[in-house]
């Protein structure tokens, strides 16, 4: 018999994450018929998730306190369950499961634990925002290769992924940050175009170099970017909306433009959202190949520096991420 272990949970709503989380003590389970314990070593910090979850504003999620918190995590077995096959103690996994990150264990189904080379910080953002990149390229931007790809937030979690498997897949892509020390590692993982917005204009810089429009613009910022994308997309542009963090805690915004269908009808053109807990289905086969691509050296994963250790560290974490500071995954070291 273990000793009890520490986690993360939601004890009230507030509306922010600081006073609405607290860590507890919880007793140890062992596994039962097909199952495992893993060790977390390190979770993957999504703050405005995280945030929302404070608010009980999460669509498909009913938040009552006391509430497990944490999505992605990465880790090592330490005990296994009877029927287990294929898993031993000491193996590196990681998972994506609600409730299941911001702890120091957690009793997972075997048939959830994806088996990795190492419980890295690296292999954890892979397998997080590099699946969702890749899911989202390619069943809902339907990207080909020749195509020109803007993407938003690109020195991000996410974005990251999303402008590397864009170029790898033969495309001319532009990249948006807010800051030159962004800007000059979007150039190393490849950008053909980085655009600073805070020094120059995007509108400018789509109407001027590339007046043939956007093929796919992959967007998780909203507000004014959302609306440059949508004004210039090319024939048959798709523009992906994955988030807008620009306003995600303020009311609606009533903004007068023309109805979207007059800027997307004569283009054939579409918007497109993907959030991805609604496609499953492709992630078992996104992981297998995000990974590959990793061990390969064809694709790089860039973690932020700033050091996060413990779970006293999840709320310094969340809000340095909701203050864009970030560049890369943040992870939380557990």
């Amino acid at each position: 018999m273990m000793q009890p272990y520490r986690k993360i949970v939601i004890q009230r709503l507030t509306g922010e994450i600081r006073s609405s989380i607290g860590i507890v003590e919880a007793p140890w389970r062992d596994p039962g018929p097909g199952q495992i314990v893993i060790r977390n070593r390190y979770a993957g910090v999504n703050g405005i998730f995280d945030q929302n979850l404070c608010r009980n504003t999460v669509r498909y999620v009913d938040v009552a306190p006391p509430f497990d918190m944490g999505v992605e995590a990465i880790g090592e077995v330490v005990a296994l369950g009877e029927r287990v096959d294929g898993i031993r103690i000491g193996d590196a996994v990681a998972t994506v499961k609600l409730g299941c990150a911001y702890r120091d264990y957690q009793v997972v189904d075997v048939g959830k634990a994806i088996r990795v080379r190492e419980a890295s910080p690296e292999i954890l953002a892979l397998i997080a925002s590099g699946v969702s990149a890749m899911v989202a390229l390619e069943r809902i931007a339907d990207m080909k290769s020749g195509e020109t790809v803007a993407v938003s937030a690109a020195a991000g979690g996410l974005g990251q992924f999303v402008m590397q498997l864009a170029k790898r897949a033969g495309n001319h892509v532009i990249a948006l940050t807010g800051s030159d020390h962004k800007a000059a590692l979007l150039r190393e993982l490849g950008a053909d175009r980085v655009v600073n917005y805070r020094s120059e204009s995007l509108r400018a810089v789509l109407a001027n170099e590339y007046p043939r429009g956007l093929d796919i613009a992959y967007d998780s910022v909203g507000g004014e970017i959302f609306d440059a994308f949508l004004d210039h997309l090319a024939m048959y542009g798709r523009l992906i909306v994955s988030g807008h963090t620009s306003d995600f805690d303020k009311p609606v915004e009533d903004v007068p433009h023309p109805r979207a269908y007059h800027k997307l009808y004569w283009k054939s053109a579409s918007i497109r959202a993907f959030q991805n807990p609604a496609f499953p289905q492709y992630f078992d086969d996104a992981a297998r190949r995000i990974l590959d691509l990793y061990y390969r050296g064809e694709l790089r994963a860039l973690i932020d520096p700033t050091p996060f250790d413990g779970l006293e560290a999840a709320a310094d974490a969340v809000e340095y991420q909701l203050a864009g500071r970030n560049a890369g995954k943040v992870v939380l070291k557990l």
